[in-house]
Formats: structure tokens, sequence, C-alpha cells
């Protein structure tokens, strides 16, 4: 695969023996495991070292290395000796011992020797580079016939279980009909899940955990093979109950027939794992492959990507150290309740059972470890792993109860009691469970909320579900606070579960959670970012970069997402610490380097100590800017827009009315380069339209691309037509003009642009610009026609500044505020014989306090242009007890002017050399000219002046 790699491992070798001066195993390993790390990362492998391998006699050994796909299943296996063994011998030795025959290289950095189906394969001398290479290639690209297998099983399954939960969607259709012991069994366990989860449960929902039931109660249980779970816990109890009313006999049979195979390549492969950390990771990958399979909507609206080991590991490390550093107690104290909010598959509770010490662990899993988890299936396997590394390391089982089924933002009986408890009232296990979680006081809330913000394709109908309380707790802080036009994406996940958790905590706490790391510096959470630093006292970041939304060289700066690359947002770890009595917050920021890969930043994660990364100490801003801050003046400059001028509350900026680029959610139909085009691409759209209008499931409504906002017009009965005058230019990119059917009713958002643009073409210039927070770099351009939001690209959006508005009537007005105007008056200030635009009624202060009168002339002004307006000025100054001597012969001119008058001022007249008595000088000057007033080109002003001599 790489040469250079090879070339590199035998300079690190060199080095070693240089320094060290050894040449034996332990000191040489770990240059050729970083070498076989590389080569299996090219294969989306992974390396383990030294985990446990159960030989067919039953003996337990430890390989030096294994390497483990997505699923876990075995690809290889590595086994290192130093040169002073005798190699042959050794690998005779450990293959008489039972070591994996399927594919393992051994070596002894000097000779590798690669075992495939129990047959040597192949040879290589170290210093011969392209033979190692080839042998390494052959070594992590072998697929063996159990792996091959399990993959097959695998795609089958995915292809068989939608079909399979249609047919039992029908069977329990059919048994509600005409089972009388099912419609008791069901209606009792609807009852049930009412009481503990929400009572806005269906029978719908409800028939959806029945068919999950059916479908991995077999394949969980031979997991573990422990069917403790299954008779003792509540709701697995019900579920069974119900499911005993139909599902037997003929229909059971025919059921596991079709999956059969599958079941059985599972529980074969499930048989062959003894480490109780793969087990789990087996089960989460069997459980997102199942879950992907048999509702993806589902599995992406809650987020299914569960988090690697490193990150769990160094978030329970960390927060036991903060816990120490800030209120003296470990997690293991008594009095310190921990809380995972969206525990999934149960992760961060089985790495905490298995980090706390054994004499602390027995109080700790039965009074002060609390986790919630929303859908039935990941809740099973949750109690399943739960249970199970309980009695791992205790030696004995206990049930756990402290699991609650419910959905953790929608518990707030905690803090507001009158408005939520009213469905707790009903019995039952789960419910108690939920009281008593309710009752404690939470310490440490650690998890990984689900990331899912939106749906970003309506026809999906797939949208993330409203949280009443929860989101007007978002708008009366993080929102209120914010300065950003568009905050939609404050109402993300994980934000609601920051939010949640900030009010759960309690006065002395700790919430540690991996996310999106948007919070850090995106201009949508200045309001979040405000608000945290007022309700904790230390904020730790360490941004793990990973946005995959970016381009350019931003986009290779951030590089690999720590979660295997399976999303695409940036991540980050945070801890935020509050603590009573304390003044003020700390922020403290560390971010990885750039261009690190997905497995490089999970090795960063278990490589280093929490207390031994290098935090910087953050300031924030006036502005609540934590990183990237610059140096300048920006708070002397003067604002170009604010949201507050919409309302007219404030009017200190320079325009009034600004506005995001058109965001049309179906670029696809509502663009095009060819005007006929459009036009019958939109005839089409407006008939599917209007046929959906009478008939909300018309069969042909999605051919069409729905949003939101078009579902509702459809609802309100807003009809539509075609209107040829609608398709206008539009500045699509920079330098790509398109056609553009603008209507408020397609567009998904046109924001202020009919203000700008009435019907999409009116005289207008536009000033554009990226967003603050937007993914693309900054961009600045000018454009006369309506704008596109994702003017630079997708992941970034464009605020328009316009010259012109047109309110009302369509009447055009300026669009800069006559603050700006007053504020580059007096920062511009002209020369005193410069003339100022005036209209009827207008005014200006003289020197003495005096005003003048300004009135409308009937007279024309100089050079015929007709009508304008005529000053009359007039001061009048007491006589000097001296006058000054008449100068003979002189004429009597005006006083001169600061700076040169402009050249085509009129001459004044000559005044009498004797005059000493009210002298009266009339002067004609051109005015200026400007678009839209009824001031005309010129003005004449007629001074009177009361002045000795």
């Amino acid at each position: 695969m790489s040469i250079q790699l090879i070339r590199q491992y035998h300079t690190k070798v060199a080095k070693i023996i240089q320094y060290s001066g050894s040449h034996n195993e332990s000191a040489l390993r770990k240059p050729f495991q970083d070498l076989l790390e590389q080569y299996a990362r090219a294969r989306s492998l992974e390396l383990i070292a030294e985990l446990d391998y159960r030989t067919p006699s039953g003996a337990t050994v430890y390989p030096d290395g294994t390497l483990k796909d997505a699923l876990r299943q075995d690809w290889g296996y590595w086994e290192s000796k130093d040169q002073f063994d005798d190699l042959e011998a050794e690998i005779q030795a450990k293959l008489a011992k039972g070591y994996p025959k399927s594919n393992i290289l051994f070596e002894d950095t000097r000779t590798a020797v690669l075992y495939q189906a129990g047959q040597e394969v192949a040879r290589a001398d170290f210093k011969d580079d392209q033979a190692l290479d080839t042998v390494l290639a052959r070594f992590v690209s072998y697929e063996s016939r159990e792996v091959r297998e399990f993959r097959e099983a695998i795609e089958q399954f995915s292809q068989e279980v939608p079909a399979l939960a249609e047919d039992l969607r029908a069977i329990i259709a059919e048994q509600a009909a005409t089972n009388p012991a099912f419609q008791q069994s069901a209606q009792t366990f609807l009852q049930l899940c009412r009481e503990a989860i929400n009572p806005a449960v269906d029978m719908a929902d409800a028939r959806e955990m029945i068919i999950q039931h059916v479908l991995t109660q077999d394949i969980f249980t031979k997991i573990f093979d422990d069917p403790q779970f299954h008779l003792e816990n509540n709701i697995a109890q019900r579920l069974g109950q119900v499911v005993n009313t139909f599902y037997h006999g003929a229909m059971r049979h025919q059921i596991s027939d079709r999956l059969g195979h599958y079941y059985a390549t599972i529980n074969a492969r499930a048989a062959q794992i003894y480490n109780h950390q793969e087990k789990q990771k087996f089960l989460k990958a069997l459980y997102e492959s199942f879950y992907r399979a048999y509702n993806p909507k589902a599995a992406d609206r809650l987020g299914i990507v569960y988090t690697p080991h490193e990150i769990v590991s160094f978030m329970i490390e960390a927060a036991d150290t903060l816990a120490f550093k800030h209120f003296g107690k470990t997690l293991g104290d008594k009095g310190v309740d921990i809380l995972d909010p969206a525990t999934g598959t149960g992760t961060f509770i089985t790495e905490l059972i298995d980090y706390l010490p054994p004499h602390q662990l027995a109080y700790k899993y039965q009074n002060e470890i609390h986790c919630n988890e929303v859908a039935i299936l990941p809740y099973y396997i949750a109690n399943l792993n739960i249970e199970f590394t309980y009695r791992q390391k205790m030696g004995q089982y206990v049930e756990f109860q402290n699991i609650v089924f419910v959905d953790t933002l929608d518990n707030l009986g905690f803090k507001y009691a009158n408005k939520q408890l009213d469905f707790f009232h009903l019995a039952g296990e789960n419910v108690a469970r939920i009281q008593r979680q309710n009752e404690r006081d939470i310490s440490v809330i650690i998890g990984n909320p689900p990331y899912n913000a939106w749906q970003e394709n309506f026809n999906l109908q797939n949208p993330n579900r409203p949280y009443k309380e929860i989101d007007g707790r978002i708008k009366d802080t993080y929102i209120k606070h914010g300065t950003a036009q568009n905050q939609i994406a404050v109402y993300d996940m994980y934000t609601r579960f920051i939010r949640w958790s900030t009010d759960r905590l309690g006065q002395n706490g700790i919430i540690a959670f991996v996310s999106n790391n948007s919070f850090i510096d995106a201009q949508t959470y200045d309001g979040f970012r405000k608000v945290v630093a007022e309700e904790f006292n230390e904020i730790y970041i360490i941004d793990l970069k990973g946005n995959a939304r970016t381009s350019g060289e931003r986009r290779q700066r951030e590089a690999g997402n720590i979660f295997g690359d399976q999303i695409r947002v940036g991540i980050a770890v945070y801890f935020l610490v509050r603590r009573a009595g304390a003044v003020g917050c700390h922020i403290y920021y560390n971010t990885i380097g750039d261009y690190a890969s997905a497995k490089e930043k999970q090795l960063y994660l278990r490589d280093n100590r929490f207390q031994d990364l290098p935090f910087e100490h953050i300031i924030p801003s006036q502005r609540h800017v934590w990183i990237n801050q610059t140096e300048n003046d920006w708070d002397d400059l003067l604002p170009l827009a604010n949201k507050d001028t919409k309302t007219d509350s404030n009017k200190e900026t320079v325009f009034t009315l600004f506005s995001n680029g058109v965001k049309t959610q179906r670029d696809e139909w509502v663009y095009d380069y060819s005007k006929d085009t459009l036009a019958d691409k939109m005839q089409f759209f407006v008939d599917i339209y209007q046929q959906t209008l009478a008939n909300p499931a018309h069969p042909d409504r999605f051919q069409i691309k729905w949003d939101r906002e078009l579902t509702k017009y459809r609802e309100r009965g807003i009809n539509k037509t075609f209107e040829e005058e609608r398709i206008v230019t539009s500045q699509y990119r920079p330098f790509v003009k398109m056609r553009l059917y603008f209507d408020p009713h397609f567009n998904g958002m046109t924001y202020q642009l009919p203000l700008f643009f009435p019907h999409g073409e009116a005289e207008n210039l536009l000033i554009c610009f990226t967003d603050s927070g937007s993914e693309k770099p900054f961009m600045v351009m000018a454009s006369n026609h309506l704008t596109d939001l994702h003017l630079v690209g997708a992941g970034s959006s464009t605020q328009c500044l316009p010259l012109y508005r047109y309110p009302g009537q369509g009447q055009r007005e300026d669009n800069i505020t006559d603050w700006a105007l007053a504020q580059f008056r007096a920062r511009y200030q002209p020369s005193p014989l410069t003339p100022l635009p005036l209209g009827e009624g207008d005014s200006f202060s003289l020197p003495g306090g005096e005003e003048p009168e300004i009135k409308p002339s009937s007279s024309p002004l100089p050079g015929g242009e007709g009508p304008g307006v005529r000053a009359t000025i007039s001061s009048t100054t007491q006589p000097s007890t001296t006058p000054p001597p008449p100068t003979p012969n002189a004429s009597h001119p005006s006083p001169p002017p600061s700076k040169p008058a402009p050249a085509n001022y009129a001459e004044m007249p000559p005044m009498p050399k004797s005059c000493c008595g009210n002298c009266s000088v009339t002067a004609s000057l051109p005015g200026p000219s400007f678009g839209g007033s009824t001031l005309s080109a010129a003005l004449s002003l007629t001074f009177t002046a009361t002045k000795p001599g």
C-alpha cells in the first residue's frame, strides 16, 4: 500500500535501537503496531491490542493485535516476537495453543510470515520493502469465509426486515380485530406505556414496540445468554404477554424461518465473543444495523450513531477529575448522583460501572446512577448491557432499577410539577422510577445527546417533534439574548438537552456532553454563549473539528470526524461546571491540530488525560465571541443593520431593512436557465398542488417537493395559478444568473425580499455578503437582482442590504435611515457655502439661533428648470459704536467663504460704497440633484442683512 510507510517504520526502529540499544519485542513492537494500524485504516479496519480470544478447547489466548471491522468482526490477528526468538518454533507453539489460523501474521522485525485458512501463504524479509508491503496488504485485505457470511447475512437482514415488519403489522391489525385475548393484553400494555412514557402514546406506537420485540428478543437473549431481563423487567414482561397471545405455533415458525439464516449467523458470531466490551460493541453495531433497516426515519431523527469508546472513557475520567477539583468528591462517593439523559444502548453507564471501584459500586448502582431512554429497542439493550456489566464485575446479578423508559425532554416533573406531573399519577414500576429520579439532586449529567437539528427533506415526512416547555425555555434564554436574524438552529436537539440539563442540575454540578461544536463560534449561538457563561462558573471545551459541511482549505483542516466519519457536523467535548456562591465564569479551550484523521482524534483522547491537556484561557468579547477574536475598532463603527429597526424600536443603523437571500427549498423546481423550461416545470408544480388542495391524499402529491410552509398553505386552502410574470432574473451564484419563479408560496422563505423587489422586478441595488457563522469564506458583492440564500454555496447564508424599499403600494423609499444620514453629515461636514438638500417645511439653524423660512416658489429658477424652493434668510446684527471707515470706490462684497466657492456660484453684485443701512443681496446658485425628492435641480436664496457701514 505504501513503501513510504515502511521506510518511515525502518527509520523509527533505527532510532530506537540507536538510543536504547534494545532489540527485544517490547521495545520494537510499537513501531510495527503503528505501521499495521496505518495499513488497517486504509481498509476501514481497527487494530485492537491484546484482545482475548477463546480457543476451540476453551482456553483464552491474547494475540498482540486483532483486526476488527465496523461490525466487530475479526478480520485477522497479529503476533510479534523479538529477533532472539526462534520464529519458526514460536509459530508452531502458538498454533498448538489454539491461536486462530484463519488470517494471522507473525513477525520478529526481521521476517514476516502470513497464515491464511490454516496454511502459510506468504513470507517477506523486512529489508525487502516491496515484499513486506505485499504481505501487509494481503493481510489486511483478506476476508475469511466467516466474515463474508456474516456480512452477507447483514445485507440479507437489511433487505428482509422491512417486509417482515409490514407482515407483522398486518398480522397485528388482524389480531386487533379478531383476537379478544390480544385486544385485552394490548390495551393493558398501552395503558402501561401511557403511564410510563407519555400520555400521547397511541396504539400505533405500541404496535411498533411489539414488532421490535418479536424481531429482536431471540437475538439479544442469545447474545447475553441470560433470560433474566425478559422475565423480570416490567415493560418487557408486559410485551411478552401481548406477544404470547398470538405469536406461537405456525405463525412463529413462519417468521423464524424467514430469519433463520440470519439468526444462526448472529448467534454463531455472538458465541465467539467473550470480552464484555467487545460484546457491547458488537451489540451496538447490530442494533444500529437493525434499526436503520427497520425504521430509517426514526434512526435519522433519533441520531442513531453511537459514541466511540475513546470519547466515553475520556469524558468519565475528566468528569471525575473535575468533580474532585471543584467539589472534593469523586464520582464514586456518596451524594454524587449521575444521570445519562439519552443513554442509547447504555454505553456511558456500562463504562462508568467498569470505571468505579468495587467497594463503591454496589451502593452507587442501586441508588445514584440513573439513565433515560425513549426508544424501546435501545432501552432493552441498555438494560442487558448494564446488568450484565455489573454481574461480570461484581460476580452477582442485581436488577438495575434506575433506568427509565421516558422522553427526557418531556420529563420536567423535577421542577415544573404543576405542569408535568399530571401524567405520572397512575401506578406502574416505570412511573415510580421517574418519580424517584425526579426527587434526586443530580450532580453530574453526562452523555451524548442526539444531533439531528431539523428535517432537511420535508417529503420524507420525518420532522423532529416539538418540545413546548423546553423550546420556551430556549426562547426565554438563548434566543432572547441572541443577535442573529435567524436562530432556528438554536432549537437543535443537543441545545435542548443542554437547556434541560442546566435546569435539572443542582446548585453544584457538572454537565459533560459530546455533541455539535457550532456553539463555539457560530454567530447564531452568541446568545447561547452569553447565557451559559452566566449560568456556569467554569467551561472546558475540547474542539475536535471534523465539520464536513465546509469546503476548500477549511474542509481539509477540519479533516476526519471522530465518530468514524459517520456524521457531518463538527464535534466538541465540553464540561460545564456550576459552583454555588462562585462569581463569574472562566472559559478554557483546547483544540486538536488541523488535518487530523478520525482515528488520530480518537487516539488523541485515548492517549491524553484531561488534566494534561493544554487549555487556553478565553476572555469573551463584549459580543460574546469566544475564539477567533480580532483587535479592531468594531464597536466604534456604525452598525449596518439591526433586527430591531424592523419594528422601529431602534433606528441607529445605516439600513432600515435587510434580508436573507431567497431560500427556495426546492431549487430544482423554481430555478432554471431557460425561461420556457421553468414555465413548464412550474405549470406542472401548480397543477399537482391544486389537485392535492382538492384531495390531500392525491396519489401524485409527492411528485412535487413539499415543505412545512407549503403544507400550511394547502391546509389554509390557498389556491394558486401559474403566473408567467413571476419568472424573474436572480443572482444564483457569484457568476451565475438564473431564472427564478419568485412566489412567496412556492419559495420556502422569501424573508423581506418582496419589499425590495415587488413581483421580483424593480430598480434596486443590493450589497450582499456572507452571513456570520457561515461555513464558507467571507465574500461581498453588489447585485441589482434577487439573490439566493446560498450565494456562495451550501452551508452558508447571504445577507442583503438594499438601497431602496417598496412598502405599501410599492412606492419607492430610501432604505438609508435618517440617523445614518445625520451621522454622515456630522462626520463629513460640508463647506459653509455648500447647499444642503431642503424641502418645504425643512429648516436649519444660523449661528444666532434664527431659523430660515422655506417656501415653495412659483418663479422659475436660473436655467429655466421650473419652479423650485426659495429660501429667504434674514439676520440682523446690532450696529457697531465705531463703524469702520468706508473704502472709496470699493464694492461691498459678501464675507469670504472658508473654502473657495464652487465655480458655478453666481458673483455677488457690488454694494454702494456709502451704504450703511439695510443692504439686500440676492444670489442664485444651482443646488444638488437627488432622486425621489420634491426639490428641483437648483436653489435660489435671498439673503437680507442689516449691516453697519
